[in-house]
C-alpha cells in the first residue's frame, strides 16, 4: 500500500487517504456518465429574470447539479474523518440513527458523560421536516445512556463558535440535546483546536492523491491565498488551549 504525508502528525494518513478515496473515488469514476437533461424552460427563466447570457445560465447549472453531489459527499467525509478519532466511534447502520459516539472510556470533558453525534455539512442541511424526528432520535440515545446528543454543524450559520442546546421548531430546549459547529467538534475529537484548519489546509494534496489512484493527471494548484480567505470568512478561531 501507497505510504500517504500531509503533514498531520494527529490522525492516520493513510487512513485519511483511503477515507477520501472511499468518498470521492466514484465521484472522478462517475464523471465519463451521462448528466442529467437539463430543464429548457427554467434555463431561459432564470437568464431573463438574472439578465444573465443564457450561456452562462447553462454553464452554472451544469456546476450547480454536480456541486450539489459534492456537498452532500463532503458531509459523508467529515463524518469518516472525525470516525477516524481515537475518542471516537463510527456507527455505521448500527448506530440507533447517529453516526458517532465516543469510544468505550471515553467521556465529554464538560459532562462526564459519553456523547452521541450526528454530522452534517451545513448548519441548514436538515429539512425542517425532519429536524424533530432527529431531535427525538438524539433524545432517546442520550436517555437511555446516560449520554449527551450532538448535532455537529461542520458549516456554521455564523462565524462563531458554539456548543448549546439545539432547539427545533416544536421542541423544547433539552441541555442533554445539542449542536455546535465543526472547529468545536474537531477540536474535541482530535485534541487539538486547529485540526479542522490543518485538515482544510492538507484537503488538496490527499485529493490530488486520489486522482492519481484513478488515473488523472494532478489538478490544477489550488489558490492558497484565496483558499485562506475562505476559511477564515466562514469558521470560528480555534478555541484556546
Amino acid at each position: 500500500m501507497a505510504m500517504h504525508a500531509y503533514g498531520l502528525s494527529w490522525i492516520d494518513e493513510n487512513r485519511l487517504f483511503e477515507v477520501a478515496d472511499h468518498v470521492f473515488g466514484k465521484m472522478f469514476a462517475a464523471r465519463s456518465k451521462d448528466p442529467l437533461p437539463p430543464d429548457p424552460f427554467t434555463l431561459v427563466a432564470q437568464a431573463k429574470i438574472l439578465d444573465e447570457p443564457l450561456r452562462a445560465i447553462v454553464d452554472f447549472d451544469d456546476l450547480r447539479s454536480r456541486n450539489k453531489s459534492l456537498s452532500n459527499a463532503i458531509g459523508l467525509w467529515h463524518q469518516k474523518v472525525l470516525g477516524l478519532s481515537e475518542r471516537l466511534v463510527e456507527l455505521g447502520s448500527n448506530g440507533g440513527g447517529v453516526d458517532l459516539r465516543t469510544a468505550p472510556g471515553v467521556l465529554l470533558p464538560s459532562w462526564g458523560k459519553p456523547g452521541y453525534f450526528e454530522v452534517k455539512n451545513r448548519f441548514n442541511t436538515i429539512k425542517a421536516s425532519d429536524e424533530k424526528d432527529l431531535w427525538d432520535t438524539l433524545k432517546l440515545l442520550a436517555q437511555s445512556n446516560n449520554a449527551v446528543s450532538y448535532l455537529i454543524q461542520v458549516i456554521p450559520s455564523k462565524r462563531e463558535p458554539y456548543d448549546h442546546p439545539w432547539v427545533p421548531s416544536g421542541r423544547a430546549a433539552d441541555e442533554r440535546i445539542r449542536c455546535c459547529d465543526g472547529v468545536t467538534a474537531y477540536a474535541f475529537a482530535f485534541d487539538r483546536p486547529t485540526a479542522l484548519h490543518e485538515l482544510y489546509e492538507a484537503m488538496p494534496a490527499v485529493l490530488d492523491d486520489v486522482r492519481l489512484e484513478h488515473g488523472l493527471p494532478l489538478a490544477t494548484a489550488t489558490d492558497g491565498e484565496l483558499a485562506e480567505d475562505l476559511f477564515n470568512s466562514v469558521f470560528p478561531d480555534a478555541p484556546a488551549e
